[in-house]
């Protein structure tokens, strides 16, 4: 598995990073295998969230490996952000179910329309910045939809990464943020990097859409997997990053028009047209 700095944080990541989201449907002792198989495959960062965000119990599923294998993962926890008690629940929650008592990077997830409060004084920031004073939380990044609301998020230079969807279909980001967040050393983690909303998405071509990503700078993607196989497939692709051919570029912005048609693209998930 090749890995990647993530920005100012340091850390070597995976380019394939461990979505979890899909590993809630699956029973526990199938979901421990696949956790098990991806981290035996280079795979080390590892991202979730409090259950009731949609995420279910991939938490506790990813805890149970957490109890023999913690030092070999990177994880990375979502945390709602704009109120103190809010954040403040919401990691002591993440912690109780991944087993630990720390995590590398918490993803402060905010919009614009609750930045300003949520940075305040009585916002979730300031409980996380307190968190990473006491050692419980290394980095603090930042995530949401927008990727131009991120791009004026990290100019104020507080967060050392950041969660944005990206995909060759829905690539926004290219316009401000990658080169932004480039310039700023604020680590990159794709999401939605198959067009998917909550699960596998629509895009199956998996090794163009991957490249395209790290392509762009990007050092690593979240990929759902809900099996073995899945988690072999995308370790095999991640073992190296590969630059797409200007006839395969080509090739992917006429498929991306094709399925900006055939699809409703929000937020970096291709959706059902609404009959």
């Amino acid at each position: 598995m090749e890995h990647r700095v993530l920005g100012r944080t340091g850390l070597r990541v995976s380019v394939v990073g461990f979505g979890s989201i899909p590993i809630r449907h699956v029973p526990e002792k199938e979901a421990i295998d696949v956790i098990n198989r991806a981290i035996d495959l280079g795979i080390n960062l590892f991202h979730t969230s409090y259950g009731p965000q949609g995420y279910g119990d991939s938490a506790v599923k990813i805890g149970k490996v957490m109890k023999e294998r913690r030092d070999e993962c990177i994880l990375n926890v979502k945390i709602f952000g704009e109120t103190r008690e809010r954040a403040e629940s919401e990691l002591k929650k993440s912690l109780e179910m991944l087993n630990t008592d720390r995590v590398e990077i918490v993803q402060f997830r905010i919009t614009e329309k609750l930045f300003s409060q949520g940075m305040g004084e009585a916002g979730g920031f300031q409980a996380l910045r307190e968190a990473q004073k006491k050692g419980i939380v290394d980095h603090i990044g930042i995530t949401d939809h927008d990727p131009k609301f991120l791009a004026k998020a990290i100019a104020g230079g507080e967060f050392s990464n950041l969660i944005v969807p990206f995909n060759y279909v829905y690539n926004g980001a290219r316009e401000e943020l990658i080169q932004l967040a480039q310039k700023m050393n604020v680590g990159i983690v794709a999401m939605k990097p198959l067009g998917g909303s909550k699960a596998e998405g629509p895009l199956k071509n998996v090794s163009e859409a991957l490249n395209y990503i790290w392509g762009h700078g990007v050092p690593t993607a979240i990929v759902g997997m809900r099996s073995v196989k899945e988690a072999e497939e995308n370790a095999r692709i991640g073992q190296k990053a590969r630059p797409l051919t200007r006839e395969q570029l080509e090739n992917l912005e006429a498929i991306a028009k094709e399925l900006r048609r055939k699809y409703r693209v929000s937020n970096g998930a291709l959706l059902p047209l609404e009959s």
